[in-house]
């Protein structure tokens, strides 16, 4: 089924938790707690980890308790970095991240409703890539016209003619 969690396991970042959710399309980061000065840039590099794999990330914020100017930051900066890397990063908004935007709009961000609506998301992202990628491919194979040879040159290479 789409989206069944393959793994999980949780990760400590002073403050606020990462738990992690490896998903048949994508890497759920869910984080609750805290995120401010005093952990952004923990929760930042142990997020670029994953990153780094290059699957699909989901950054799920709806448990986070209290996201601070410097979270905001670095949940801007990752997305940055994943769209410079072709890396799809959707973030999953919740309270504290809605609290935030109130007087400091969000930049760059590219929001989804729930986790299941940024699986399917992705799926159908992934699924249209596909698709366009095999139509390109089949556009660009040869016709099946057999290949025009040069009989002197062939001679000349030492190659002989089937059939004779």
């Amino acid at each position: 089924m789409l989206g069944e969690p393959r793994s999980r396991y949780e990760i400590d970042c002073a403050g606020a938790q990462l738990h992690v959710h490896a998903r048949s399309v994508a890497t759920v980061l869910r984080i609750e707690g805290d995120v401010d000065a005093y952990n952004a840039g923990l929760l930042t590099e142990t997020i670029r980890r994953f990153s780094r794999l290059r699957a699909p990330l989901i950054l799920d914020l709806t448990d986070l308790d209290f996201l601070s100017v410097a979270g905001l930051t670095a949940v801007e900066l990752l997305s940055r970095e994943a769209r410079r890397a072709n890396v799809r990063c959707l973030v999953v908004d919740g309270s504290a991240l809605r609290r935030i935007t109130r007087v400091l709009p969000a930049r760059g961000l590219s929001l989804a409703d729930s986790v299941p609506t940024a699986l399917r998301d992705i799926d159908r992202a992934t699924r249209a890539r596909r698709r366009f990628v095999s139509r390109l491919a089949s556009q660009q194979e040869p016709q099946g016209r057999p290949a025009v040879v040069n009989h002197s040159i062939a001679g000349a290479l030492g190659w002989r003619r089937s059939g004779r």
